[in-house]
């Protein structure tokens, strides 16, 4: 296979070009708690994607004030990316690109795993695609499984991921738990690369947000993640009442190592996205297991790693803003004053270590954190394309989008549009109305607070418990 093939194929499989950084491990740590004081507004959030000073980004894209973020998404597409969101013959290049996943020339599956993620990332397959739903899941994970580089393995674990977000709503419990306990066993593999194990890991976290059957699906991974990556050295405590189902397996013998930064910052990620779940349906469940990783989190605060720094510094703002919504009035942690002083010292970090660029990326998107943390308040971030813009204004949706992104890259301004699950998840509806999708000219964006909005949400949430009720009957045939 020739250089270049090989390159087009990696920055598929690493999608936006979001390369695992080498740099930095971070350490373990253990625990926390927390108390209240007097009312405050509720947070908003900011996004590490942009940076607070233009000039000094490479990326167009990323615009900001002291007030609003935006990221322009429509200039961050690839050609590509545009010839495949406007083809009409989608179909037949997605199954064109399945029917080779069996052949034995590795380079001949790479070439249709990259060809699958493109599609699955730009089109919704969703409705079109489902008489072949069970069967591209089950070329995808074989890959994933016999996987003989490093990149098939990477492509077919994005996939999966894509696979979640086009079909994942109607996953039986069977396909997801199978899935779920697949991953995790790429996840904790230390012979495999880095990036492999990172893609296991955003897989894992994109399944069990799309198709757990509520939030102790969630929380079963989210200790999963804890355990084996973020603190590993902490003592497994035995979980109370209205905690979770414990996993018993020999996996607990098997020897804790600490992850290099690339899969620390993607567990960071993951544990993110699914504590966004957890403390939205049961805040002392969520409170309990952010005790336990608040340690480590502060640790993950001093890695070498700049993105570790922010994905743990995220994590810290989504639970301080949760736990004081759910509580009306202003959470603190126990610890605050030193988790404020460390990220102030972060804020102000020189730029010789990391350079200028990644300097301000880090200290716009800390304030941001601190800003939360210290005064319930933080800027607005806005995703805009296409004429569209779409505003996240609290942290669960800043963090549920960097997971999305993450998976779908230069797609996600299609995937917003036409596929209902994102509709469900961030809360809002495009009008997509009869004008064209290439008018310049603003849209509006449904209210969440719409009928639609909200009869789609329902439906979410209907779906989620039948897989529930699925899954309790499934347990009671088996006793």
């Amino acid at each position: 296979m020739s250089g270049s093939n090989t390159n087009e194929l990696l920055r598929a499989a690493l999608n936006a070009g979001r390369v695992p950084s080498s740099s930095g491990r971070s350490t373990p740590g253990n625990r926390s708690s927390r108390k209240a004081t007097p009312k405050s507004p509720r947070s908003v959030a900011a996004s590490r994607d942009v940076s607070d000073n233009e000039e000094d980004l490479d990326d167009a894209a990323s615009m900001a004030s002291d007030d609003t973020w935006v990221i322009n998404e429509t200039s961050e597409e690839t050609a590509e990316d545009v010839a495949m969101e406007n083809t009409d013959n989608w179909q037949d290049t997605l199954q064109s690109a399945l029917d080779t996943l069996g052949e034995k020339r590795v380079g001949t599956r790479e070439r249709g795993l990259a060809t699958v993620a493109q599609v699955m990332a730009h089109v919704y397959v969703g409705e079109a695609m489902e008489g072949r739903r069970l069967a591209s899941l089950e070329s995808l994970k074989k890959c994933a499984k016999t996987a003989k580089s490093q990149i098939e393995g990477m492509l077919a674990l994005r996939g999966i991921a894509l696979w979640f977000i086009n079909f994942g709503v109607d996953a039986s419990a069977n396909e997801y738990t199978e899935v779920k306990v697949f991953l995790k066993t790429l996840a904790r593999d230390k012979h495999l690369s880095p990036h492999v194990r990172v893609m296991a890991l955003a897989a894992l976290g994109v399944a069990s947000f799309v198709s757990g059957a509520d939030y102790n699906d969630a929380a079963e991974v989210l200790k999963f993640v804890g355990d084996w990556f973020i603190h590993p050295d902490a003592p497994r405590a035995e979980d109370d009442d209205d905690s979770f189902e414990q996993e018993e397996s020999e996996e607990e013998e098997e020897e804790l190592e600490l992850a290099p930064a690339a899969v620390m910052r993607q567990a960071l990620e993951t544990y993110g996205l699914l504590m966004t779940v957890v403390v939205d349906a049961n805040a002392r469940v969520a409170e309990k297991m952010f005790d336990r990783a608040f340690d480590a989190h502060l640790e993950a605060l001093a890695a070498d790693s700049i993105e570790v720094r922010l994905a743990a510094a995220q994590n810290f703002a989504l639970m301080h803003s949760e736990l004081s919504r759910q509580e009306n009035g202003r959470f603190e942690f126990d610890r605050q004053d030193e988790l404020v002083g460390t990220l102030s010292a972060i804020k102000h970090q020189s730029s010789k270590r990391h350079g200028r660029r990644d300097t301000h990326a880090q200290r716009s998107a800390v304030r941001g954190v601190l800003q939360t943390i210290e005064n319930g308040e933080a800027p607005e971030l806005k995703l805009a394309f296409r004429g569209r813009s779409v505003s996240f204004a609290d942290w669960p949706r800043i963090l549920r989008l960097h997971a999305f992104r993450a998976v779908l890259g230069g797609g996600i301004n299609r995937q917003f549009v036409d596929n209902p699950l994102l509709g469900q998840v961030f809360e809002v509806v495009f009008d997509t109305g009869a004008d064209d999708m290439g008018s310049s000219e603003a849209r509006m964006v449904v209210s969440p607070n719409s009928t639609l909005a909200k009869a789609r949400a329902v439906n979410m949430r209907k779906k989620r418990e039948a897989r529930h009720s699925s899954r309790a009957l499934e347990n009671d045939d088996s006793d």
